[in-house]
């Protein structure tokens, strides 16, 4: 995605991280497991800060009922969760989240609103969610995670990370 002409007025907008390949997929495990990341290291964000994310997934195979769930995860918090619907090949999730770092240092506090699209890709159903004021403690590091868990253990299902975009916009 180019820069926006929004982004312009930002100093340190812009893009953060990209995956750049599928991550390994998730298969035969009911672990919630990393399908990327990024680290942001002690005191890189402040206050003002707009960390916007995008992930998504597809289920390349799939059996039954089996579902999986899709978050975007900042520490231990959830930012976005979307459970995928029942087992479909080829069936997608997205998720698209703004989050908002209101206070920082040791007694942070953010925000934040996504959408989330899950299903068969072209028909899919998208939901919004806002995360209301919640505690994060900027002055460690703190991993931005796209997971990913299957409702069931099974060899014959698979869904990999497709895509992973991190962007950072900071007020001039």
């Amino acid at each position: 995605m180019p820069d926006r002409p929004q982004d312009l007025g930002f100093t340190g907008g812009g893009t953060r991280y990209v995956s750049i390949a599928a991550s390994a997929a998730l298969s035969d495990s009911t672990a919630e497991t990393i399908l990327d990341s990024v680290t942001f290291a002690a005191n890189e964000l402040k206050a003002g800060d707009v960390i916007e994310v995008i992930a998504a997934g597809i289920a390349t195979a799939t059996t039954s009922s089996d579902t999986i769930t899709g978050k975007i995860k900042l520490g231990a918090t959830i930012i976005s969760a979307v459970v995928g619907p029942d087992g479909t090949n080829g069936d997608a999730w997205q998720l698209h989240a703004f989050i908002t770092i209101r206070t920082d240092g040791a007694s942070g506090t953010l925000v934040a609103t996504s959408t989330v699209v899950n299903g068969a890709i072209g028909t899919a159903t998208a939901k919004q969610y806002i995360l209301a004021s919640t505690a994060v403690v900027t002055t460690g590091t703190l991993v931005l995670a796209h997971t990913g868990t299957w409702s069931a253990a099974s060899a014959s299902d698979s869904a990999p990370g497709a895509t992973f975009i991190v962007k950072i916009h900071r007020p001039a």
